[in-house]
């Protein structure tokens, strides 16, 4: 069974002697840089919230021999288990003073991200967008948040610049920042060391819940917290949009290896929804600033 054969095949049946009175629908959702999957709506009538879930990884288990039947069941298990956490969520989204304590930026790639950056509020920053999200819920399973779109702007009658403000009060508060050894961060992950620079000291710079942990790179001060304890110029590599990897500058005899390296986690490690830039950034301790790294040695102001 081809992939759109199995999700008209949910979408027919999923229903059947469950919950014949809602209305499902399998549509094209667009993610972060241009990723796109195939999610289940479930509508009824009265329901405050509609939880998506994605089609994808229900399709390869079908692939690995799982029964349709018991994928059905699988699928209105999570959907049982979303409508749950969503009780517990329940907000007046046209009125900003019940959001403004839960607007948060993430980071993401600005040219991957074209189409959808037409339809939201950003800020550009060399070859990344900060764009804005709200924090739906967060609990130890995950996360769920919803990005604010130009149609909320208007409607909320606030500008950018206060999204700024709120968001770079509440992601470091929601979100604190982690900074950890490689060798205990690849220890906490159960994963070998990758053999990047071997004996040489990296870091890890991510949040506690290490979702979107890149967006760290935005928090005031954090690396002048860092470079407290260990003072030095640092490269740093954009991992994916969940971390950074910081190298000591002074260990690095030929900068321009670093985006090979990059490169190469980028084609065969990171998820396309993932991906966050080919680039290398410089931070300047003396300076406590951050650059955009170029090929020719050159360094352009990236901002302070």
């Amino acid at each position: 069974m081809l992939f759109q054969e199995f999700a008209d095949y949910i979408e027919r049946n999923i229903l059947s002697g469950w919950m014949e009175e809602a209305e499902a629908s399998v549509e094209t959702v667009h993610k972060n840089n241009a990723a796109v999957y195939k999610g289940l709506y479930i509508r009824r009538e009265g329901d405050a919230a509609t939880p998506v879930i994605y089609l994808d990884e229900y399709y390869q288990r079908y692939l690995r021999g799982e029964s349709l039947l018991h994928i059905l069941e699988e699928i209105r298990r999570e959907y049982d288990w979303a409508m749950v956490r969503a009780k517990n969520c329940a907000f007046n989204l046209a009125d900003f003073s019940c959001i403004k304590d839960k607007v948060i930026y993430r980071l993401i790639n600005y040219e991957k991200n074209r189409g959808l950056l037409k339809e939201c509020p950003f800020l550009p920053l060399h070859d990344l967008a900060v764009s804005f999200r709200w924090l739906a819920f967060q609990d130890s399973v995950g996360i769920s948040t919803s990005l604010i779109t130009n149609r909320e702007m208007e409607l909320w009658g606030i500008t950018v610049q206060e999204l700024l403000l709120y968001a770079s009060e509440n992601t470091p508060r929601l979100f604190p920042e982690r900074v950890m050894s490689m060798e205990f961060y690849m220890k906490k992950c159960s994963a070998p060391e990758p053999v990047i620079f071997p004996g040489f000291p990296m870091y890890v710079m991510t949040n506690e819940q290490q979702i979107n942990g890149a967006s760290v790179m935005l928090y005031e001060g954090i690396f002048r917290r860092f470079t407290r304890v260990h003072p030095s110029d640092y490269y740093i590599l954009p991992s994916s949009i969940h971390e950074l990897i910081l190298v000591p500058a002074n260990e690095v005899h030929v900068p321009e290896e670093l985006f090979d390296i990059v490169k190469n986690a980028n084609d065969t490690v990171v998820s396309q929804d993932d991906y966050l830039s080919d680039s290398v950034y410089f931070y300047d301790y003396q300076n406590d600033c951050i650059r955009l790294f170029e090929k020719n040695m050159h360094e352009n102001e990236f901002g302070e």
